[in-house]
């Protein structure tokens, strides 16, 4: 099994033309150091957040009763998953802790702009508190966003697909289908997805403090090992504007034509708001 590389410090400019621009993901070590010298495991989100609640499959949970259902979790009895925390809304008071954001690596993101309603075509900011057992499905991201996910406590394993693997890994065919896989990597049944044989994964476990970048459009999911806490966000900017602008028609269409040239609508001129933003800064 071929592994994703750890790097301990990379100019921006190589992480452009190595990373983004060949969509090959990469691990930063030390990117979230410039957040300061924190220690963001259970002690800490049990002392300064522990009440904040957030609803999953119609129950109430707070943090800490999450860090509790993770701590005890067992592959035979896994703790609910995932239940996402939406930082900004849910506990916005952490959001202070993780300035600058884009770790000076994740810039530009256009999401920054409060032209894009959070929470929709792809912008979030989320917390993720998982458990032994715990297993995302296999996807890529809606929308094609970059996606950044800082181990903040803990173990994750990543297991990723680069390039085009639509096939091998049984894409949908019409709207938020396209970005899911029914393939358990874990145990897959060959004689319903033959084709997963020519996949061709990558994988890496990521350390606390560490970072890694999941270029838009690779496939990926997690397992966990033990109890562990994650940030995940979400980037777009002109490298992978295109492929949002066409997702936001075509994931729309299948409800609604009128809805999807709406969406295509905003999305166009959304773009071109912020590429004259990106031209005068340029030029100043």
């Amino acid at each position: 099994m071929q592994t994703v590389n750890k790097v301990d410090h990379i100019s921006y400019t190589e992480f452009i033309a190595e990373h983004v621009n060949k969509r090959n993901p990469v691990v930063f070590k030390n990117a979230s150091k410039v957040w300061g010298q924190h220690t963001f495991g259970p002690d800490f989100f049990s002392a300064h957040f522990g009440n904040y609640k957030k609803e999953f499959e119609g129950k109430m949970y707070t943090i800490n009763e999450i860090l509790e259902l993770t701590l005890k979790s067992t592959p035979k009895n896994p703790a609910p998953y995932p239940i996402t925390f939406e930082l900004p809304y849910d506990i916005p008071g952490f959001m202070e802790h993780i300035n600058p954001i884009h770790m000076n690596y994740a810039t530009p993101n256009w999401f920054d702009s409060k032209i894009f309603p959070y929470g929709r075509f792809g912008k979030n900011i989320n917390l993720f508190f998982g458990g032994q057992g715990n297993q995302y499905s296999l996807h890529k991201d809606f929308y094609h966003t970059n996606a950044w996910i800082t181990q903040l406590y803990g173990e994750k394993k990543f297991i990723l697909f680069p390039g085009e693997q639509d096939e091998f890994l049984y894409a949908g065919k019409k709207g938020y289908s396209n970005f899911l896989s029914p393939v358990n990597i874990l145990d897959p049944d060959l004689q319903k997805y033959p084709l997963y044989k020519n996949a061709r994964s990558v994988e890496v476990t990521l350390q606390p403090g560490e970072t890694i970048f999941v270029p838009n459009g690779v496939w990926h999911t997690t397992v966990a090992p033990g109890q562990n806490i994650s940030l995940i966000f979400d980037q777009m900017n002109a490298t992978n504007y295109s492929a949002w602008l066409t997702d936001m028609y075509n994931i729309k269409k299948q409800k609604s034509q009128t809805g999807a040239i709406v969406n295509y609508g905003f999305a166009l001129a959304a773009g071109m708001i912020c590429k004259l933003k990106g031209l005068v800064k340029t030029s100043s």
